[in-house]
């Protein structure tokens, strides 16, 4: 299971309207993640012509493609802190069926940036359209690398194309409509919510979330790590 943890303000409203907050690439925590460095690329005159090329051909990725980032971690204190609003917030647990479209793609942590071939790229890109083979062959090996710090998050990423159907704009930001029901929800040590309000607020799935796929976290009293 993969969690998305969110605030208790962004949680309710994706449990009320079946949409959430779709990242943007150049938006993320750390500014060298998805910075991938891109080879095989036409030759260019001068050095300083290559890193223009190589710019503008990532940044019309960033334009394109946006991501949905989850954790397979739900004990580790410093994910809800920094996360969930320090333990305030909510984490929403799902298991995603590989047959069903949804991929799910592990991120590695390691010290290189990672590279990204300009001729496959251009291969699996028809038309400029981000297709399913592209995302599972270039992006996948792009934009699923970070630094070995980061490595506590356990992190999977999912890459939406910001031109789906399933995708609307509110303002400057994107949303992803989703029709799955949570499969479990953790309340944050420090959060306010009931049980009583989550049922509510997820009513519109027609799901009620029991002891087995509801509950909120605890303090362990011998150790730092978290009770679920």
């Amino acid at each position: 299971m993969v969690y998305r943890y969110l605030n208790e303000q962004y949680a309710l409203e994706a449990l009320q309207t079946k949409t959430w907050k779709v990242g943007r690439l150049l938006e993320l925590n750390d500014p060298a993640d998805c910075q991938p460095i891109l080879v095989n690329a036409p030759p260019q005159n001068t050095p300083e012509e290559e890193t223009s090329f190589a710019t503008r051909y990532l940044s019309g990725l960033y334009e394109d493609v946006g991501v949905v980032c989850f954790s397979n971690e739900i004990t580790d204190p410093v994910i809800w802190s920094h996360y969930a609003d320090s333990h305030r917030g909510i984490a929403l647990g799902f298991d995603f069926d590989p047959g069903s479209g949804d991929t799910l793609h592990k991120v590695t942590y390691q010290d290189c940036r990672p590279t990204i071939d300009y001729q496959i790229a251009q291969g699996l890109r028809p038309e400029g359209q981000v297709t399913p083979a592209f995302i599972d062959k270039v992006i996948k090996y792009g934009f699923t690398y970070k630094a070995p710090s980061w490595a506590y998050e356990k992190e999977y990423r999912r890459f939406v194309w910001l031109g789906s159907p399933s995708i609307t704009m509110k303002g400057a930001h994107y949303f992803e409509h989703f029709m799955t029901a949570p499969d479990r929800v953790v309340l944050g040590v420090r959060c306010r919510l009931t049980e009583s309000d989550i049922v509510r607020a997820g009513g519109s799935y027609g799901c009620r979330f029991d002891r087995n796929n509801f509950c909120q976290a605890k303090l362990d009293r011998i150790s730092y790590t978290l009770k679920v």
